[in-house]
């Protein structure tokens, strides 16, 4: 009876999202789509894109492709969520990658809510916690500034290698997309749920997640997400005075 009870209790306690809460589909894209391949997506049941505007090659450069796909997606009705893809080991600090990728945005005359930050790929990053973690922690005030959310992509593993088991940001509710898929390709696809995730860092709660990586879609190579939809997305969406697209308009 004592083994059913402990069973019962790990189960819960893995996951502390409602299972009443209202999910949503997004694709996850680098590189420019088009017109028709966004009306697929949409056609598909899929509400928003989720597009990088920062690279880390040579040394952390902007990813024009990102506001175009800002743009696309919001002339066919899609919600959208950019990201920083940054260069960790750059003689560019985080802050000055940040303002790279907001003036981007602000250029192309899209309004931000929200940019990512992706904190993956170890291999990318420092040996060095501390300097991973001052590095996130600069881009977090950076964003800050701009009165902008940053919200951080890793999971569990990533996150361990990258900045161990650090809470240092615990104070600023970071908003987390975490991903879970056994490989690449649509056989190694996770669930279309938030029912597996298991808390790390100062997180409990999850607000998306990458559930399939690389597979063919629409005419492209893309990777999907399910996230949960929020009443301040929908009254975006339904605004007849929103006259320009805006980065952060599906989750936050």
């Amino acid at each position: 009876m004592l083994n059913k009870v402990l069973t019962v209790f790990l189960l819960l306690s893995t996951v502390s999202v409602s299972t009443n809460a209202e999910y949503a589909y997004a694709i996850d894209v680098k590189g420019s789509l088009s017109v028709s391949q966004f009306n697929c997506t949409k056609s598909s049941n899929f509400s928003a894109v989720f597009t990088q505007i920062y690279s880390p090659i040579y040394e952390g450069m902007v990813d024009t492709t990102g506001c175009q796909n800002v743009k696309t997606a919001f002339q066919v009705g899609l919600e959208t969520e950019v990201y920083i893809n940054p260069a960790p080991l750059s003689d560019k600090q985080s802050d000055t990658q940040f303002d790279e990728a907001y003036n981007q945005l602000d250029f192309a005359g899209i309004k931000v809510r929200t940019i990512w930050l992706k904190v993956t790929n170890q291999i990318f990053w420092s040996q060095n916690l501390s300097y991973n973690i001052n590095f996130i922690q600069k881009m977090i005030l950076r964003a800050k500034d701009y009165n902008i959310t940053l919200g951080i992509y890793t999971n569990w593993y990533d996150w361990d290698q990258i900045a161990g088991s650090t809470t240092a940001f615990q104070q600023y509710n970071l908003p987390l997309w975490y991903w879970d898929a056994s490989g690449l390709g649509s056989n190694a696809e996770g669930t279309k749920d938030f029912m597996n995730f298991r808390s790390f860092g100062s997180w409990i709660n999850p607000s998306a997640k990458e559930y399939a990586l690389t597979e063919w879609f629409c005419s492209a190579v893309i990777s999907k997400v399910v996230y949960l939809k929020s009443n301040s997305s929908s009254e975006l969406i339904s605004n007849k005075n929103m006259v320009q697209p805006v980065a952060g308009s599906a989750i936050l």
